[in-house]
């Protein structure tokens, strides 16, 4: 057996209550990708890739009340597979990057639906305009990662926003108002995940950001 896995076994090995405590955790941005996809004509629904720019959350296996989630999304990180239909997405017509490059997710409760699932209720910031939002939460697993020996906590979430809530309202209805999201995510156990994450940038836009 490697050095490396030895110690790994080791750690697996220490009693568990130790891990029994809320922690925060930076999102590790390789290993969580988000994906939305909206019908298109009803023919299909096709999706698209967005990377995460920067977030944390706070958890603890045991106790969800006191979890929170706050994560800043690279809209102009879209990516459907096609250069001209990204560069359409980019745009004015749909998301904007030039004057919004960011978009952002801050729970405001998690309710605990299951052994493994609940809810991260929260608002969402997009195109300088707020709105509620509920992530469906499946959690995977939280433990020692075998080969970074980092506590590691990993997640699967769903929501389905409409576009049209965002002031996007290009194409309707041939292109879906109705946007389906799907969050693979992972976090690494970090004391200072808070301080390392940057906030949303400000908008370019003079427009007033709207909430709701």
């Amino acid at each position: 057996m490697s050095t490396t896995r030895a110690i790994a076994a080791v750690i697996l090995a220490a009693p568990l209550t130790a891990a029994a405590a809320a922690h925060d955790y930076r999102f590790d941005t390789v290993h969580t990708q988000i994906t939305a996809s909206a019908s298109h004509l009803g023919f299909s629904q096709p999706g698209g890739r967005l990377h995460v720019k920067s977030g944390w959350f706070r958890f603890d296996e045991d106790d969800w009340s006191g979890a929170q989630v706050d994560v800043t999304i690279d809209t102009a990180s879209i990516d459907f597979g096609d250069a001209a239909w990204n560069d359409k997405l980019r745009s004015r017509e749909f998301l904007d990057v030039a004057h919004y490059p960011s978009a952002r997710f801050v729970s405001t409760r998690v309710e605990k639906t299951g052994e493994k699932t609940g809810i991260a209720h929260g608002k969402l910031t997009l195109l300088g305009t707020t709105r509620p939002l509920d992530l469906a939460i499946t959690l995977h697993r939280v433990g020692v990662h075998a080969y970074t020996l980092k506590w590691t906590a990993g997640f699967s979430a769903t929501a389905t926003l409409k576009r049209s809530d965002f002031r996007m309202t290009k194409y309707l209805p041939d292109v879906g108002d109705e946007v389906g999201i799907r969050i693979e995510a992972e976090g690494l156990r970090d004391k200072d995940a808070q301080a390392g994450a940057a906030p949303a940038e400000p908008s370019a836009n003079p427009e007033k950001p709207t909430e709701h």
